[in-house]
């Protein structure tokens, strides 16, 4: 039998235990809507630069704070001035709590010095009631607050949700907003000015209102036992800054806010990024002095990308040239929107080229050709110019237009465009419909494929992905080309022989170190492209404007490619590739891209990656040159004094195309309009058109015939050979 003492005792027991679990289990929706808060993002360059503050709701800024952070003499300060006996008190102070009862009484209204952190953090998560009943739910939450968190969590929350006003919340926020730094990093004496703010945040702003902040600290003082210095009080004061929140690589924060989940949001963890600070800079000055010189040419902006080859770590980000200008749609982010790259894919064709087999010395025809059915698409070089056989290197090096869509043709456009996405132009999937257009970059893509894809150059063959990121975590690769491919074609890139013929001696792309570089033209002239690699970093830029106005004057490709060769000048730290290939080289013959021959009059050495049985050139013979009947109309255009090799030669009609529609031009007398049929093969030759011989002759020739509405059988024949192109004209 207990006694009545232990039975009072064992009651008392049972009561607190029920109290307890009343307070730990009641439900709580406000606690656990508080729980998953979600905190501002301090955004930071690898060098800690602050580049953002990235808001919540409304412009909130709620940053995280760590009470690790802050000095033991800091959390004094704070205690004293808002709940010394803190850690002594179940979150509610009978004291405190007495004296506020007592004026209460007399006054009519609850006045400051009764609420505990707990309280007021209490109040911060269920705010609304107001006067005695909101003062009874303070002590009801706040006891139910110390039944589910620790002493620490609640100071913790407490200086993390604090309102300052001017949405601005917690004191890590604050301090940067009132003085431009951290919580940790501000004086005894800025510390004291800003927790005055919480309990007026109108009437105690520093920055409108010093002199009610600077009384409200003298009447604290005294009851706190603070030693502080006026002086360094009115320094403080002195030290406050223009409340203005950072705003550095404002496209490159955009692109991170996006790529934010939840979760992100909720940590409320700082996030550093990989971007250099002096990488950014150099890259906003020198793009938009660029840009400014071309105002001229209707260049109005202009985007750059620049990346880590080895970790695919964005070190420069720009998306237009002045994100606050409205009237150049500055917000629009060029590293990520879609353009016409022009020839800047012209390196993965030929990338696939040499994985189909051809050779850096395959022979390319560069000649007047026609590709195509019933969508006939005829290519041109930049300079307008056919340079008869061209070899593979100085094709893709010169950047030329027809031997890439010959090679186009040959390759295919399905799986060529497969070898794209693949390479990760992922906003080509699916657009076969293109054509033959693609390899002249008539698909859209960004900045940001072009740069990664162009990196996996440098990089062996292997595509990572890119990260904003400042981590240790190595990227996973994926294998696109062998590495004998990527480094065959990075040597014809960083050969400055091979852009002679398509850009002289002297062009913006010859430099000191090793790189590899390509531009691109969009075919209306409205976006300009350069890409540029070294063994470490890699570079994209495009120029023109958004509003896709066609650039005045088609200054080529010559202002990007003067950007990324200035940044790569400045900030690429290996002078060579790390070649992991034994390149061998041989003695060829210039023209035909095969071993050197005994009538061979121009040798020049090529650089292969594997070892490759090359025929020896039969081109050259004693008496003359002897061209692949191919080149026949290009050697007849010219009027040069070369002869053709008919030993591979069957008659072809080369135009128009099997398959092709024609169109009358309305603005033309139909009299007056003809069809040319282009037919090679250097043998007799009979032409028919609808069965009817219009033509006997010596092929090569061109014959033009009177056009009119309807369908054409056009065939031309000898005792040997017999090829039928038919037409529809409408």
């Amino acid at each position: 039998m207990l006694s009545v003492r232990k039975r009072w005792t064992l009651s008392l027991l049972v009561l607190a235990a029920g109290i307890y679990s009343i307070l730990r289990f009641s439900p709580y929706p406000d606690y656990l809507k508080f729980k998953d808060s979600r905190y501002s993002l301090p955004v930071y360059s690898r060098q800690g630069t602050l580049l953002a503050v990235l808001p919540l709701e409304e412009g909130l800024r709620r940053q995280k704070l760590s009470l690790n952070s802050l000095s033991d003499r800091q959390i004094s300060i704070i205690l004293k001035n808002e709940d010394s006996r803190f850690y002594f008190h179940p979150g509610v102070d009978p004291i405190a709590l007495a004296r506020a009862c007592y004026l209460y009484l007399k006054s009519g209204e609850f006045k400051s010095g009764g609420s505990t952190i707990t309280m007021q953090l209490a109040r911060i998560i269920s705010s609304g009631s107001t006067g005695l009943k909101g003062k009874l739910l303070e002590v009801l939450n706040a006891l139910r607050l110390e039944t589910r968190m620790s002493k620490k969590e609640i100071l913790n929350s407490y200086i993390t949700h604090l309102p300052f006003g001017r949405n601005v919340e917690g004191l890590e926020s604050a301090a940067y907003y009132f003085f431009g730094k951290k919580a940790a990093e501000l004086t005894n004496e800025e510390l004291m000015i800003l927790m005055m703010i919480p309990r007026q945040p109108v009437d105690f702003n520093p920055l409108e209102n010093r002199e009610a902040n600077r009384e409200a600290i003298i009447r604290t003082l005294p009851r706190v036992d603070i030693d502080l210095s006026f002086s360094l009080i009115e320094e403080a004061y002195n030290g406050l800054t223009a409340p203005l929140w950072p705003s550095k690589a404002p496209h490159f924060i955009e692109f991170i806010r996006k790529e934010l989940t939840p979760e992100d949001w909720q940590m409320g963890a700082p996030i550093l990024t990989s971007l250099a600070d002096d990488f950014q800079i150099a890259v906003e000055n020198k793009l938009e002095e660029i840009v400014e010189s071309a105002k001229d040419n209707r260049i109005s902006n202009g985007a750059v990308l620049a990346i880590e080859n080895s970790t695919g770590k964005i070190l420069a980000y720009q998306g237009s040239v002045d994100f606050f200008n409205d009237e150049i749609q500055g917000q629009i982010d060029g590293v990520r929107i879609l353009r016409q790259p022009g020839s800047a894919l012209k390196p993965f064709l030929y990338a696939y080229a040499l994985e189909k087999g051809y050779t850096v010395s395959t022979p390319l025809p560069d000649i007047p050709m026609e590709f195509g059915h019933q969508e006939i698409y005829i290519p041109k070089n930049y300079n307008q110019r056919y340079n008869g056989p061209v070899r593979l290197s100085v094709a893709l090096g010169s950047s030329l237009n027809i031997p890439a869509t010959y090679l186009g043709e040959r390759l295919g456009v399905k799986p060529f465009i497969r070898k794209l996405v693949a390479s990760g132009f992922t906003s080509l999937e699916h657009q076969e419909h293109l054509g033959l257009g693609i390899v002249l970059g008539n698909g859209e893509v960004t900045l940001w494929e072009l740069v990664r894809g162009f990196s996996l150059f440098s990089r062996g063959g292997v595509l990572i992905p890119l990260s904003y990121k400042l981590d240790t975590e190595k990227a996973v690769g994926r294998q696109v080309y062998s590495v004998s491919v990527a480094e065959s074609l990075r040597s014809i890139l960083s050969n400055r022989k091979n852009r002679i013929l398509g850009f002289g001696r002297s062009n913006p792309l010859d430099v000191n170190f090793e790189a590899i570089f390509k531009t691109g033209t969009s075919n209306q002239f409205n976006s300009i492209w350069a890409l540029g690699s070294t063994q470490d970093i890699t570079v994209g830029a495009w120029m023109g404007n958004f509003s896709g106005e066609t650039v005045i004057g088609k200054p080529g490709s010559s202002l990007p490619a003067r950007l990324v060769v200035s940044l790569l000048e400045d900030f690429h730290r290996e002078n060579f590739f790390n070649w992991q290939v034994d390149f061998h080289t041989e003695t060829i013959c210039s023209v035909s891209g095969y071993k050197l021959g005994p009538g061979c009059a121009y040798a020049v050495q090529e650089r292969y990656a594997e070892e490759t049985e090359l025929p020896v050139c039969t081109w050259h013979r004693e008496d003359n040159l002897y061209l692949p009947v191919e080149y026949a109309q290009w050697v007849h255009f010219y009027g040069l004094d070369y002869r053709l090799d008919d030993s591979r030669a069957p008659l072809k009609i080369v135009q128009p195309s099997d398959g092709a529609v024609f169109f009358l031009d309305p603005t033309i007398p139909e009299e007056s309009q003809v069809m040319p049929i282009r037919v090679i093969g250097n043998q007799d030759a009979v032409l028919r058109i609808n069965g009817k011989q219009v033509f006997e002759g010596i092929a090569p020739f061109t014959y033009y015939h009177p056009i009119e509405k309807g369908r054409f059988s056009i065939e031309v024949r000898n005792e040997i050979f017999s090829k039928t192109s038919r037409v529809l004209v409408k």
